[in-house]
């Protein structure tokens, strides 16, 4: 079955219709702000989601080079831009995979920490580990919001 994400992944990007509309509206300063009790701020969240997917899905998944450029003095508009166009990228590839594809092995690499895949890392396994890595870190943005006394994203 070609293109089959539809069927694989129907609800991969539910998040992003609550945050894309979420993160356009916040002050330049709520993107950067920090607090004492949270290490990582809004613009590190997105930007480490953005460079993940490029990474897990370029480098790991496809072995090509990654295709993004983010650094610490990119604008909330060029990292929200660079969230998009990744996700974009990666549904356009989706679209031309078929089911046989999705489960040819991929090769992690051994991370520092010492993670392992769980599962067999296949490329089904791979863009499952996206879209649950961007759930996960997605949270802590409606954590963030509420030490710093705004409105939270209504997941």
């Amino acid at each position: 079955m070609k293109g089959c994400i539809d069927v694989l992944f129907p609800y991969r990007n539910d998040l992003r219709k609550t945050l894309i509309p979420y993160l356009s509206t916040l002050d330049e300063t709520f993107w950067f702000k920090t607090s004492e009790f949270y290490p990582n701020n809004v613009a590190w969240i997105i930007s480490h989601l953005s460079s993940s997917e490029d990474y897990w899905v370029n480098e790991i998944g496809l072995k090509n080079p990654c295709i993004l450029n983010l650094h610490d003095d990119c604008s909330p508009k060029e990292i929200l831009d660079s969230y998009i166009q990744i996700r974009n990228y990666t549904d356009d590839i989706l679209h031309t995979l078929d089911e046989s594809q999705l489960n040819e092995i991929v090769e992690v690499p051994k991370f520092s920490d010492g993670w392992t895949p769980p599962s067999v890392p296949t490329l089904n396994w791979l863009f499952h580990h996206v879209y649950s890595h961007e759930a996960y870190h997605i949270g802590q943005i409606s954590v963030i919001a509420h030490l710093s006394g705004l409105p939270k994203p209504l997941f």
